[in-house]
């Protein structure tokens, strides 16, 4: 299992059927609780950003979160054996028709930025299906540059809109708001596969009301390189309770290292990628 040269090349790798039928159905038990804080008006947005919160915890996650194939993968990637879990979110779609519109969760004005190219492995984000999903769209190996013009004048046409805002919107902008950037490709995944991704990469997402979606949302960083560059430090401020882990029980030989790591480094920087 290499996954580390097609990352660095293109920005992203899927791992087919990483997440067996068991675990998949106690997944689909987890986010029940969160699919009832909708109903009970409770969160209204469009994931939820800590499932391993006392009150939405799930044993599924910890599971999950001990898959080997996923773990060597990410360690694979970022050639480290002892990586940073960042914390575990889970993606949950829309009520309403929405698209989350093209962007990286880095500017290309970030000082970090020229460094970080040159180290197209220093990260990674994980989107994982409970159900099957074909949201997000990610333009391949635009990971280990700026922006294009191109890719500016695309971006241009949906200029004013919010982040996340009404899929009619972007559609009276321009029709291929999504498909219509340059080098874009649509990410088609199977309950069970996950893809791994750099966030340094364009990516967009569309929302359908119709479609079930429970994709999990995590991170994993290299801790050398998150102590070296400021904005790797978003996530790890997210989840004050982890401080007093027990009532998550056995963390098990991937993820109790991981949060090993989560909470000194919690502790460390308080503010996440404000903190200096």
């Amino acid at each position: 299992m290499e996954y580390r040269a097609d990352y660095i090349k293109n920005g992203y790798v899927i791992i087919e059927g990483a997440i067996n039928e068991t675990i998949l159905a106690g997944l689909r038990e987890a986010v029940e609780i969160i699919y009832k804080e909708i109903e009970e008006g409770k969160l209204t947005g469009f994931r939820h950003q800590t499932v391993l919160k006392p009150d939405v915890f799930h044993r599924a996650y910890i599971d999950f979160l001990n898959i080997e194939v996923y773990n060597e993968a990410i360690r694979d990637i970022l050639d480290d054996n002892d990586p940073s879990f960042s914390g575990q979110a889970c993606l949950i779609g829309s009520r309403e028709h929405q698209i989350c519109g093209w962007h990286r969760d880095f500017r290309d004005t970030d000082p970090d930025l020229p460094e970080l190219h040159k180290i197209p492995n220093n990260c990674v984000q994980t989107n994982c299906a409970i159900y099957d999903d074909e949201s997000l769209w990610i333009v391949p190996g635009s990971h280990v540059r700026l922006g294009s013009q191109e890719e500016s004048d695309h971006m241009a046409k949906c200029k004013g809109l919010g982040f996340i805002d009404l899929w009619e919107k972007f559609q009276a902008r321009d029709e291929s708001a999504l498909s219509g950037m340059p080098g874009s490709m649509q990410v088609k995944l199977k309950a069970g596969d996950c893809l791994l991704y750099n966030p340094l990469m364009w990516h967009a997402a569309e929302y359908k009301p119709e479609v079930k979606r429970a994709t999990l949302h995590g991170g994993f960083k290299s801790v050398p390189l998150l102590r070296r560059f400021k904005n790797l430090r978003w996530g790890v401020q997210h989840n004050p309770w982890l401080q007093e882990p027990d009532y998550l029980g056995d963390l098990g030989p991937y993820l109790g290292p991981g949060m090993k790591h989560q909470r000194e480094l919690a502790l460390l920087y308080p503010d996440g990628e404000n903190s200096s």
